[in-house]
């Protein structure tokens, strides 16, 4: 009896780590099988947004009142003026503007340049072109608010050569 009952043990014992062996191995490969989907997932994501700096048409543009654009220097207020129209995709948060001269570069942030969808904006940066020299290019980058990230899309920006008196 007591032959039997210590068989008993030793069968219940073996049944024991036998059940208990092949849930450990599941959740391990669980786990694995997770860790390496989290690692695909982060990769993935980062590679994105590498390649899509500025994923949004924004559609800014110079308006245009008689045919011409509206872009001039004030040589007299030493100012650069602008109307810029907003496309009808996303919000622009804000503007920078490159100013570049025959003497100096200049940049200037505008927070207050904000356009809703299909807005307008008539904008001023204080250029002095004595200092500054003949403007050969302006270049004008919006900013927005892209998946909770604020962007400047310079690949988007506006640059103009060709800059007339007012």
């Amino acid at each position: 009896m007591w032959i039997s009952a210590l068989k008993l043990m030793t069968n219940w014992e073996k049944m024991k780590k036998k059940g208990i062996t092949p849930l450990i191995a599941t959740a391990l490969l669980i786990s694995f099988a997770v860790a390496v989907g989290v690692v695909v997932m982060n990769f993935g994501r980062a590679e994105v947004e590498d390649q899509a700096q500025c994923a949004i048409d924004i559609g800014l543009k110079l308006a245009q009142i008689g045919g011409q654009e509206q872009l001039c220097y004030d040589a007299g207020k030493k100012a650069l003026s602008f109307t810029l129209e907003n496309g009808v995709n996303i919000k622009v948060e804000g503007l920078i503007v490159n100013i570049i001269g025959t003497q100096k570069a200049e940049t200037s942030e505008m927070n207050e340049a904000k356009m809703t969808k299909a807005g307008t904006y008539l904008g001023q940066v204080n250029y002095d072109s004595a200092l500054g020299g003949e403007i050969r290019q302006v270049k004008i980058s919006p900013r927005v608010l892209l998946y909770d990230q604020e962007q400047v899309c310079v690949e988007q920006a506006l640059v103009k050569e060709q800059v007339r008196n007012c």
